[in-house]
């Protein structure tokens, strides 16, 4: 009998750098980071796009699990799921936010566009490999392990090509944003590097990388923007990742005072009051 893979919440149980978490020291904010993943403060405000986002992922799973078998669900089935995944992220989310003049019905409205929108530009069905697949990998000179999951892993090669046709894989990632990506944006993305790499780690064989782009609008649209990485992305990586841990073990985490992040940010009164408190209470070195 084949020996069952450890889960993504089991992998979660051991020491590990998450990709979100090494991304938010590197390019978002080294305090939001100690804030988080360190201190683990609990938020001061939820945006309702994390909930929204995390939701939204997990029914598109649902759909990538029955387009394996050929079939789709409706954009009524997926909705319902939704509006089930949403309430009881919305439930635990630490004082959820959201817009002005908006509620929880007005955000399953939206999916509910979103998803009409999905099926009719879903691509992948026999082709589907995987489905949520975690992975947990090493990198050189890094403390920790680095866990992540995958949202899709597709095979270009189909049950009705030549047997002998050589298959290449694809990671697919679902993303919701409130505006459409611009086509350059997908080879600058670490976590298609971060994926990428653990792909080829764990499987042997160098992915294409696909990024499914959902926007959160009156008329959702979708666009599917591939992109790809080579050995230069790889050392890149290694290295970016090193200097990042040698900065969270030596307890470094200033604040980024222009990050993207800073108008949604969970922690913003924390930060506010930063420079107020002694290296010593606030800033500790991680062991």
């Amino acid at each position: 009998m084949e020996e069952s893979k450890p889960t993504l919440a089991q992998l979660k149980e051991q020491p590990h750098y998450s990709y979100s978490a090494l991304n938010t020291y590197i390019n978002t904010c080294q305090l939001l980071y100690y804030y988080r993943y360190i201190e683990k403060v609990e938020a001061e405000r939820t945006p309702v796009a994390l909930p929204f986002g995390s939701a939204f992922h997990s029914v598109l799973s649902e759909q990538a699990q029955a387009a394996k078998t050929g079939k789709l669900l409706t954009a009524d089935e997926m909705t319902d799921a939704f509006a089930t995944y949403f309430q009881v992220n919305c439930k635990d989310a630490a004082n959820i936010v959201f817009k002005r003049d908006e509620n929880i019905e007005d955000q399953i409205a939206t999916a509910k566009r979103m998803f009409e929108v999905v099926n009719k530009e879903w691509l992948d069905y026999w082709n589907i490999q995987s489905v949520t697949e975690p992975f947990r990998i090493d990198m050189p000179g890094l403390s920790k392990s680095v866990i992540g999951e995958l949202d899709m892993v597709i095979s270009e090669q189909t049950p009705f090509d030549d047997e002998n046709a050589k298959s290449s894989d694809t990671i697919v990632d679902f993303k919701t944003a409130a505006r459409m990506w611009s086509d350059d944006r997908p080879a600058k993305d670490l976590q298609a590097t971060v994926f990428s790499y653990a792909f080829e780690k764990t499987h042997g064989r160098r992915p294409s990388f696909r990024f499914d782009v959902v926007t959160k609008a009156k008329t959702p649209t979708v666009k599917h923007l591939h992109t790809s990485r080579d050995d230069d992305h790889y050392q890149r990586l290694e290295k970016l990742f090193l200097m990042a841990d040698k900065g969270i073990q030596a307890g470094i985490f200033l604040p980024n005072e222009g990050s993207f992040a800073c108008s949604d940010c969970p922690f913003a009164d924390h930060c506010a009051g930063w420079h107020c408190k002694s290296a010593h209470t606030e800033l500790r070195q991680v062991a």
